[in-house]
């Protein structure tokens, strides 16, 4: 089982965007048995993979008396935001779910999670499990910030696993642009203050097509209006990219 976790500490930066299609990107892939928890309260990953697998909660994975009744089926298996999340506020309730998260194991090949816009016992959560962390970022003037605020939070995540390493995928420049010459300045002073390692080689464009697929609860290579093709070329590559750096890193980890 490999976990990935996408998460920046801001809203509307594409994390729900990118989540859910990586995870119809690995179910897609030879049969892959794939969990999506959506850790984020207000349940967009929920509502956009209304189409999937459906039944499963989040919370229970918190809750020790919770029964987990799991599939081995292939495809999507979504565990859903409800409002027992927001209840989710102790070290205990970490505790708990780093306990009943390797159930998930023996039954799921991948874990993608998506995690809220702040620093809270829930995105701890993710990060103190995950093997891999990749984490959308829009190029705006406050996002050298919002980068340094998850590389500190990494840092605090390691340690509530003992010291172990958060394999981080890189920052993916989001929602972008390209025609915007404000925009692309703050991508490179973006590259500039965090590093070229901690970028992605890669950037999700601004696409009306990504909002009507999410619309229409499937990913963007499923539409067939105008630039679908073309958003499906560009996104594609980036999440095989993304599988591909984490199947090497998970493999060179073991």
């Amino acid at each position: 089982m490999k976990t990935i976790v996408v998460s920046l500490l801001k809203g509307g930066v594409g994390k729900t965007f990118l989540a859910t299609h990586l995870a119809w990107y690995l179910a897609e892939q030879g049969g892959n048995r794939i969990a999506f928890l959506d850790l984020d309260p207000q349940g967009s990953s929920t509502r956009r993979l209304a189409s999937e697998r459906t039944g499963w909660f989040a919370a229970d994975l918190f809750d020790p008396e919770a029964r987990l009744e799991l599939t081995d089926a292939p495809g999507i298996t979504v565990f859903a935001a409800d409002p027992r999340l927001q209840m989710v506020k102790a070290a205990g309730d970490v505790r708990d779910f780093l306990g009943r998260f390797p159930a998930l194991g023996a039954h799921f090949d991948h874990i993608v999670i998506d995690t809220g816009p702040k620093w809270d016992e829930l995105t701890l959560s993710a990060m103190a499990v995950a093997d891999a962390v990749i984490a959308p970022v829009q190029v705006a003037e406050d996002s050298i910030e919002c980068a340094k605020m998850l590389l500190t939070a990494l840092k605090k995540a390691e340690g509530a696993r003992g010291g172990r390493k958060v394999d981080f995928l890189g920052l993916l420049p989001s929602m972008v642009n390209p025609f915007d010459r404000r925009e692309m300045d703050n991508a490179v002073k973006l590259a500039r203050a965090v590093g070229e390692k901690l970028m992605f080689p890669a950037f999700i464009k601004a696409r009306p097509t990504y909002k009507h697929s999410a619309e229409q609860h499937h990913p963007v290579w499923r539409e067939t209006g105008s630039g679908a093709k073309a958003a499906a070329d560009e996104i594609r590559p980036i999440l095989a990219e993304i599988v591909r750096r984490m199947d090497v890193r998970h493999l060179s980890a073991a």
